[in-house]
């Protein structure tokens, strides 16, 4: 059997050492390629059609044949932009973090241990720091200061 090529051994290694990441580096790497393209795609709506224009075409409020888009090529790429790479992004987001919760439930993990396993890893002591003793119910509650009562009207024209 003939030998995989050297790049295709690279992609293989780059892709199973990417499941041992934690979710934060994961999600990074994932995502910066694509908010990259998309802040060109931006900055050149923004150079193109203005900057509220570009807004409106990406948020899918002005369709890119409105009568304020100037360019239909830069409109289009935007309106695309909007209608998949947007919509891709956040569910990406939410599916990776609804995929970890679901992963800690199998595991039987629970809130307390998940903290716990946190403060282990980040060098922290297990026990809160000891609040003060909470006041004695013997003491009565303080008592807001009263204030002197006026002598005259509310305006002080009478101390005059």
């Amino acid at each position: 059997m003939k030998p995989k090529p050297r790049w295709i051994q690279f992609l293989i290694r780059y892709w199973a050492g990417r499941l041992t990441l934690p979710f934060p580096v994961l999600m990074l790497m994932d995502a910066l390629p694509i908010l990259f393209l998309l802040a060109v795609v931006l900055l050149i709506g923004g150079g193109l059609l203005g900057w509220r224009v570009t807004y409106d075409v990406l948020a899918l409020n002005t369709s890119p044949y409105g009568h304020d888009v100037k360019n239909r090529g830069a409109g289009w790429l935007i309106w695309l932009t909007g209608w998949l790479a947007v919509p891709s992004v956040i569910g990406a987001l939410a599916g990776e973090a609804i995929g970890h919760v679901v992963e800690r439930r199998q595991t039987g993990t629970t809130v307390k241990q998940a903290v716990a396993k946190l403060r282990e890893e980040l060098g922290e002591p297990q026990q809160p720091p000891s609040l003060p003793p909470p006041a004695s119910p013997q003491q009565p509650p303080p008592t807001p200061p009263q204030q002197p009562p006026n002598s005259g009207t509310a305006s002080g024209a009478d101390n005059e």
